[in-house]
């Protein structure tokens, strides 16, 4: 998921939770996907590894001190641009909501930068060449573990810090048929 999309996402998050905001639809984020790979994916700041990726290929790094400050530009851009891209959501928030804002809440924001920060720490500790292979020769299955740990904790957490909306189960959400005259008989009711 971008910085940008959890940007959004805690803006509406504040938004839904203060009493002061009326009609605001919640932003329905997509913790938890279908597969391993997709949770994998929904807190790894996009915006941020394309940086990355770019300046690694730019500059090439192929020294110690070179491959720590690219690591270090990419980690200092989570929050620089979570921080923007959340000003920026407010403000569009408070114009769709005739000037009314949302109440910050630190309670929100911060544990969805926690999770960005941990998710480009945790990918970029599993490219190859990265900087932590300076520090042991087993960096990239610690990276790679720490990936599919994350992938599999993060919509944890934020489903139960109350970061994510959940889904109505689609059983107890269900109205029950019916007709006019009553419920429908199911097909195993004697009639």
């Amino acid at each position: 998921m971008s910085v940008t999309r959890l940007a959004q996402i805690a803006v509406s998050t504040e938004a839904v939770n203060d009493p002061a905001v009326e009609h605001v639809p919640a932003a329905r984020p997509a913790y938890g996907g279908d597969s391993a790979l997709n949770r994998i994916a929904e807190f790894i700041p996009a915006e941020v590894i394309g940086v990355y990726t770019a300046l690694w290929g730019l500059t090439d790094p192929g020294s110690a001190a070179a491959k720590w400050a690219v690591f270090g530009v990419g980690l200092a851009l989570v929050p620089v641009v979570f921080v923007l891209t959340y000003m920026v959501s407010r403000r569009r928030a408070a114009a769709a909501g005739a000037g009314v804002r949302p109440e910050r809440s630190l309670r929100v924001s911060l544990p969805l930068l926690a999770f960005a920060l941990l998710a480009f720490v945790a990918w970029a500790a599993a490219m190859p060449g990265n900087p932590f292979t300076e520090l042991s020769e087993h960096a990239l299955r610690f990276g790679g573990g720490a990936v599919l740990v994350l992938g599999l904790l993060l919509p944890m957490a934020a489903e139960a810090l109350g970061l994510a909306k959940s889904a109505p189960d689609p059983i107890e959400s269900a109205p029950a048929e019916s007709t006019p005259s009553g419920p429908v008989p199911s097909e195993s009711s004697p009639s």
